[in-house]
């Protein structure tokens, strides 16, 4: 049985997720509507200012989550015209791409925290 340890009056800080690599500039498919962006996602050509991620890198949440492109650089990138909203079954309009991650690094990839497994579909 784990004890949780406890200094003044906090416990200590939780681990952090497990790292994983992503390569921003593969191909990805909506699950939603199946069009595919054989250059990676055109969200990532900008800089996110939900989280501050630069262009080129995928958004870094501290929470995780990070195979996904925040709200706010979806959105930009739909007004700059560099998506078009998804006509899949979708309440906001966004895409449904999520970066494909692997869980050791290689050429070009980058790394981000995430929570969730790696792709069973990685190459």
């Amino acid at each position: 049985m784990l004890k949780h340890r406890i200094v003044s009056g906090n416990h200590w800080p939780r681990p952090a997720k497990p790292t994983r690599w992503i390569c921003t500039d593969e191909p990805v498919t909506c699950r939603r509507c199946h069009i595919e962006w054989l250059d990676g996602d055109p969200a990532l050509s900008i800089e996110c200012s939900g989280c501050g991620a630069e262009a080129g890198y995928p958004c870094q949440r501290p929470q995780g989550g990070n195979e996904r492109v925040c709200f706010q650089r979806d959105r930009q990138a739909i007004r700059n015209g560099l998506l078009m909203p998804c006509e899949g079954l979708s309440w906001d309009g966004r895409h449904d791409k999520r970066l494909m991650m692997t869980s050791h690094p290689h050429p070009h990839a980058i790394p981000i925290l995430s929570g969730a497994p790696v792709s069973r579909f990685t190459a």
